[in-house]
């Protein structure tokens, strides 16, 4: 029998999902795992290996030809080892693609997951038929890629596309790097839950109030995301703000870079034009014109699927 599939696989900071990624996208024969509460390497390797057998259970382990990762953190491309992750219990100098080679007995290639989410939206997504592009994703962190005539710009090192590490405020909220003021400290999702949090110390009104039970432990940034929507205050303070803070690294991006179009993803975005109008705002106000005058700014279309995706097409790629 023909080995003829391919894996996609994508970590996050809570699930590890798993897929079979055909023609044109399609995907099949899902696999989802948690890892949440896990606390070194070895046991979020442990979960990708497992969810990985799920899928191939269910598609049959003699078709598939290989497996790609997408994960967060500093990837050297040569090796699959990942340098540096800051959202991973013990993800330092870890040859990752080696060590799931030895337990799937598969040929694996490792991406940053910020580039695989990229290189999905660029093949299948909404940023299909453009050459140059930047993809930002808001999730655990602040992921960012860069697509420069149909390659991923990866920089001297491999560390190229840090947008979530863009400095946005002076001094401001150190981040999970290390650095104060970094974006991904004010645009993730759980930067945002804490903003909301932070607010809530005040006696302003919110709906949040309730939506948390009273614990403000509990916000996430889903409900802050459906707080603004129903035109709660406190919730449209801090979308407006990590709309307004993303869009001053857009417009630094769009200064530096000239792409054709930035999309954007993670669940922040169903927020819709309450995260949307405020970067385009800045963009307006920041931006050189000649650069601005082509610029789209759009959602991502995949979704959650970005990732396995691209993952998928990158092992399709380096194969």
């Amino acid at each position: 029998m023909a080995r003829d599939l391919v894996i996609g696989v994508d970590l996050g900071g809570t699930n590890v999902r798993s897929a079979v990624v055909g023609d044109g996208g399609v995907i099949s024969h899902h696999a989802k795992l948690s890892v949440s509460g896990s606390t070194s390497a070895d046991e979020v390797i442990d979960h990708i290996v497992a969810c990985v057998g799920q899928t191939m259970a269910s598609c049959g382990r003699e078709r598939v030809r290989g497996v790609g990762v997408g994960t967060p953190g500093l990837i050297i491309e040569e090796t699959g080892t990942i340098v540096f992750a800051p959202n991973v219990p013990g993800w330092t100098d870890l040859p990752l693609k080696s060590l799931l080679e030895q337990r799937l007995d598969l040929p694996v290639m490792i991406e940053n997951d910020a580039n695989a989410a990229a290189i999905g939206e660029h093949w299948v997504g909404g940023g299909a038929g453009y050459k140059h592009l930047v993809c930002i994703t808001l999730g655990t962190g602040v992921g960012g890629a860069i697509i420069i005539n149909n390659q991923v710009w990866r920089g001297a090192n491999g560390a190229g596309g840090e947008v979530g590490h863009t400095t946005v405020i002076e001094n401001g909220v150190l981040c999970g790097c290390g650095a104060p003021g970094c974006l991904e400290a004010y645009a993730s999702a759980p930067a945002i839950a804490r903003q909301a949090r932070e607010a809530l110390h005040t006696d302003e009104e919110s709906v949040l109030r309730t939506m948390c039970g009273g614990d403000p432990g509990q916000i996430t940034s889903a409900m802050v995301s459906q707080a603004a929507q129903e035109g709660d205050g406190v919730a449209l303070a801090v979308m407006h703000r990590a709309g307004t803070l993303l869009g001053v690294a857009v417009a630094s991006l769009t200064n530096l870079l000239n792409p054709e179009i930035f999309v954007i993803g993670g669940g922040v975005i169903n927020a819709g034009d309450l995260i949307f109008d405020p970067i385009r705002h800045e963009i307006e106000k920041r931006a050189y014109k000649w650069s601005a005058s082509i610029l789209k700014v759009v959602p991502a279309r995949l979704g959650d699927d970005a990732g396995i995706i691209g993952a998928a097409r990158c092992f399709v790629i380096s194969d």
